[in-house]
């Protein structure tokens, strides 16, 4: 059986919660899973972002996104604008990134969204690659600014 990517909810909440811990420790986090579980259960539970994960043949999960819904104001429409991208390194560069990206994309498809809104470390050049590859294209007329609270 090839890769499946699968919407989560509250009975899969356990399966990503396992590599969303592992995502945040690539990025220098310590592992907690438990409040990991309690961080993804509450947005879904608020409907407050869409997760879909890669799981192997063996239903391990391998990958996964999570997209929060934003607003285009002056479009009366949805964007979305997604948070997290992770693959586990061994399963890299086999097409698992491309297809939770494909799934984000179907579900704006779906709620009529104008579009997806993404950010990356500016050394990130794999995942640059991956999203230019997808048809993303790098934002040259606004400028991002970011209030550290």
């Amino acid at each position: 059986m090839a890769t499946e990517i699968l919407r989560a909810d509250s009975k899969s909440i356990s399966k990503v919660a396992r590599i969303f811990d592992l995502y945040r420790q690539h990025y220098g986090e310590k592992s907690d899973f438990e409040t990991c579980v309690k961080f993804l259960s509450d947005r879904i539970s608020a409907e407050e972002s869409i997760i879909f994960f890669a799981q192997n043949s063996s239903g391990e999960a391998i990958g996964f996104t999570q997209a929060y819904p934003i607003f285009c104001s002056v479009l009366f429409r949805r964007d979305l604008f997604l948070g997290d991208l992770f693959v586990l390194e061994s399963e890299r560069g086999k097409g698992v990134g491309r297809k939770l990206l494909n799934a984000v994309k179907e579900y704006g498809i779906q709620i009529n969204s104008k579009g997806t809104l993404l950010t990356t470390d500016v050394d990130n050049i794999e995942a640059q690659e991956l999203y230019k590859s997808f048809g993303f294209e790098a934002d040259t007329g606004n400028r991002y600014y970011y209030l550290t609270l």
